[in-house]
């Protein structure tokens, strides 16, 4: 590891915080908000958030992609909707990050045209200060903001699609990504015999 960035501890006291401030958000709605989370890379966070909301909330998913691998492609695919009706309704969209700003305005426009909701709140767990940023997307609730442009891992991020169930963030290092290969090695072999 290069560079630890989140311990687990620090995850929970973020989302415990966090918790609590989307708690204190919503003490005069009468209505369930949707806890909307961004699939693959939100999961864990929000599955650690909601142990902290005392509020009833519903649960959906939502799924987009705009990485090629490690490499943002610039555009944004949604590859599955939310599964109920979020029209009317308070949401709150989940995400573990926001780093260049593009899927996070693609998710809120498409969000507010193709489902109507009430409202939005936007939960992230970093906020990246980013210099390549596109869009300055604020979002309602920040979990940490970083100056680390560095590539990230665990908790709900990747690396080719492997570790997101380490339950830390930390920027690995080159001998990590070296010692990762036989992952890959051993996934490419499989998908050959396919």
């Amino acid at each position: 590891m290069e560079r630890l960035i989140l311990a687990e501890d620090e995850i929970v006291r973020i989302c415990d915080r966090l918790g609590k401030e989307i708690d204190a958000s919503l003490k005069d709605e009468e209505g369930v908000p949707v806890v909307l989370g961004v699939m693959n890379g939100a999961l864990p966070f929000m599955y650690e958030l909601i142990k902290h909301i005392t509020h009833p909330i519903q649960l959906d998913t939502i799924k987009v992609s705009s990485y090629d691998g490690m490499e943002t492609t610039g555009e944004v695919h949604v590859q599955k909707g939310p599964d109920q009706s979020l029209e009317g309704k308070d949401v709150i969209l989940v995400e573990d990050i926001i780093d260049t700003g593009i899927t996070m305005n693609f998710l809120k426009e498409y969000i507010m045209r193709e489902y109507k909701p009430r409202s939005l709140k936007v939960c992230i767990l970093i906020k990246r200060n980013n210099l390549k940023m596109k869009y300055d997307e604020k979002a309602d609730f920040v979990g940490l903001t970083t100056d680390e442009q560095k590539y990230i891992v665990g908790f709900g991020f990747d690396y080719h699609g492997l570790f997101r169930n380490v339950p830390y963030i930390f920027v690995p290092s080159i001998k990590d990504i070296k010692s990762w290969e036989p992952y890959f090695v051993a996934e490419e072999k499989k998908q050959k015999k396919a």
